[in-house]
């Protein structure tokens, strides 16, 4: 890999032409230089002229090269000290837990802002999901599963009910999930006319209640943190923990910490979502899935440690 951030992107083999380009004319230029002085000195002269003009960019950009590797190595030592302090820590699990508490929002997951801001201590490294998103990969179905069975599949993992405060409102809420019709009037009647059946199964799908609470009756809430430093950030790395608390005792009970590098060091060459190619050079690392999206390798890293902490009912 050579050292700049575009090489990260297809543009690296075209630049490689264009260079080749470039000191093809510089040879040419220099041999017509050489030629057309009357004597050594304006040869001289003229070939110092055309090796200045040529060698301005090339000198330019071999000075960035090599400070841009300079950085990136920096970042890489820096990484590899934090990663000994990455993985999960579990004191203890506990069974047959019916409900948790989502102690802390995620803002709204979007790949337009926050996996490119260098600087925004929004753990990029443990975002998989935002806002209410976050909740639904916490539940199961507990009523209408026979409606969809194979949606409801995909969420046997979670929980029976999350408690959380709404940060929108300052309100305390229950989370149950079930199965609810998703299709208009108009769409049932043009499906029964189409087919003389009544709603299909698939028309169901993956809904969310909730209900005001006074107090949480979880005994167990899960938190999230950035804990990246300045200093993580000044070279791109991001830094996140899961933690798993006994709200009777406010003990932490099991954690998770990780650490991603960006490699390219915030370059947007290409369309390049900084955060998100981080994915690739993190510690504990995500599952290299045949066929799976960057992001989609991490989408389910915070159920799957919680789970292995409170094991549901």
């Amino acid at each position: 890999m050579r050292g700049g951030p575009i090489d990260l992107t297809p543009f690296g083999v075209v630049l490689t032409g264009i260079a080749w380009i470039y000191w093809l004319l510089a040879i040419v230029a220099l041999v017509v230089a050489v030629r057309s002085g009357s004597t050594r000195r304006s040869k001289l002269m003229l070939a110092t002229i055309v090796v200045l003009l040529f060698g301005f960019i090339p000198g330019r950009e071999a000075w960035q090269g090599w400070q841009a590797k300079r950085a990136l190595d920096e970042s890489i030592a820096l990484f590899e000290e934090r990663c000994k302090t990455a993985g999960e820590t579990v004191e203890r699990t506990v069974d047959d837990i019916e409900g948790i508490v989502w102690m802390r929002w995620r803002e709204e997951y979007s790949n337009s802002d926050g996996f490119a801001d260098q600087w925004k201590l929004n753990d990029p490294y443990g975002r998989d999901c935002g806002l209410e998103d976050c909740i639904a990969k916490l539940l199961r179905v507990t009523s209408g599963e026979d409606l969809n069975p194979e949606e409801a599949k995909r969420h046997v993992r979670g929980y029976a009910f999350v408690e959380t405060t709404d940060p929108r409102d300052g309100q305390r809420y229950r989370y149950t999930a079930h199965m609810a019709h998703g299709w208009s009037l108009a769409a049932v009647e043009r499906h029964r006319k189409a087919t003389g059946e009544g709603v299909p199964y698939f028309s169901y799908r993956f809904a969310l209640d909730r209900v005001p609470i006074s107090s949480f009756s979880a005994h167990y809430g899960v938190f999230w943190n950035d804990i990246s430093t300045h200093k993580d950030r000044d070279h791109w790395i991001a830094g996140g923990s899961v933690k798993v608390v006994d709200l009777n005792t406010n003990q932490a009970i099991a954690e998770k910490t990780g650490y991603m590098l960006e490699r390219g060091q915030g370059s947007r060459a290409g369309g390049r979502s900084p955060w998100l190619l981080a994915v690739q050079n993190a510690c504990p690392p995500f599952a290299n899935e045949p066929g799976v999206s960057r992001r989609g390798r991490t989408l389910n890293e915070t159920l799957s440690f919680i789970v292995k902490v409170l094991h549901p009912a």
